[in-house]
């Protein structure tokens, strides 16, 4: 049997206490879900995650179907492989290219059914959209005397 409050007006206050401490919890955490909502739900770009295996060679008529514009996504699902990176592309490849555009980053590839023809297909990091598309001859370079092969 519970034994009675010796002070009954006391033992409210401690009720009302504990009453307004977990309320007032309850509150402030509920005020932090939705300033986290608030704060953290800003405007978030839509990113398609897609996969392609390794490969670094299209055909010519693969290469005339990509125009720019094109989400990389869309690029890469169709050729269904990735490109060379730059950082594993050879030297001699990188200078029949003019420098990279700023924010966009490249892939390199070989025409397969047009031997010593690359192309370069840049996208933009940001949107992931095709900004620039060139393909270049590895004899045009020598016989203008402008380029080096290594």
């Amino acid at each position: 049997m519970a034994v009675p409050p010796s002070d009954p007006g006391r033992f409210r206050r401690q009720q009302r206490r504990r009453a307004f401490i977990g309320w007032g919890g309850a509150v402030v955490a509920i005020a932090l879900v939705v300033l986290g909502a608030v704060l953290g739900g800003g405007e978030r770009r839509q990113q398609r995650v897609f996969s392609v295996p390794y490969g670094e060679t299209m055909t010519a008529a693969e290469y005339d179907a990509i125009e720019e514009g094109e989400a990389e996504a869309d690029v890469l699902e169709r050729l269904h492989k990735s490109g060379r990176p730059e950082a594993l592309t050879e030297s001699f490849v990188l200078t029949l290219f003019p420098p990279l555009p700023e924010g966009v980053v490249c892939s390199y590839w070989e025409l397969s059914d047009e031997p010593q023809i690359f192309a370069r297909l840049c996208f933009e990091r940001a949107g992931g959209e095709l900004v620039q598309k060139l393909e270049r001859d590895v004899h045009e370079g020598i016989e203008e005397g402008s380029g080096t092969v290594v």
